[in-house]
């Protein structure tokens, strides 16, 4: 079986059934609820779904954007999915677990989802934010449920990682006190 649409094309999958399998002490951080895709151009053939042109995955908690989307799913809606998302670059933004987390964001060539080990592989000039902190790499692989981050700078190049500390929480760092010199008084004779 075949589908291809044209035009604004809307696609939800109700996927939460995987999500569910996977087990329900997991954070509330993982992929949760249906995903919707949405594109210019759609291709379903079997367990493989391709989507092109202004590519948008949304799920409740992860917002995936880029030019192209292929999703891979094997043994029916209950299987594990892979989602590659390709773009110049490619996007993505994570809530976080709770109000006070701050959202992770993100941008490569090439994204890799696997709903298996809840896990982003970030590849090409990949770059993640969470709040003020950056990290820069080749390659950067995050863990969803543990909002864990490895970065590789790839056989040539280095991670780079920017990490904001808050005034507060900088030690204070007391400098001796300076004694004014005293005073030296030479006697005249008049």
């Amino acid at each position: 079986m075949c589908w291809k649409t044209s035009g604004v094309a809307a696609l939800l999958l109700v996927l939460s059934a995987p999500v569910a399998a996977q087990g329900s002490d997991k954070a509330p951080a993982r992929i949760d609820g249906p995903i919707t895709i949405t594109a210019k151009n759609a291709e379903w053939q079997g367990d493989r779904m391709i989507y092109t042109g202004e590519v948008l995955m949304r799920s409740k908690t992860l917002e995936l954007r880029g030019v192209r989307l292929e999703m891979r799913q094997s043994g029916g809606k209950k299987a594990p999915y892979e989602i590659i998302i390709t773009g110049n670059p490619a996007t993505m933004r994570h809530q976080g677990e709770t109000a006070q987390d701050a959202v992770v964001t993100g941008q490569a060539r090439k994204m890799v989802y696997r709903s298996a080990t809840q896990n982003i592989e970030l590849t090409g000039q990949a770059h993640l934010e969470r709040g003020k902190d950056e990290l820069n790499g080749e390659t950067v692989q995050y863990d969803v449920d543990a909002r864990r981050v490895q970065a590789s700078g790839g056989e040539t190049g280095q991670v780079r990682i920017v990490i904001d500390v808050p005034e507060s929480d900088l030690p204070s760092i007391s400098k001796p006190a300076v004694q004014p010199a005293a005073k030296t008084t030479t006697a005249t004779k008049p």
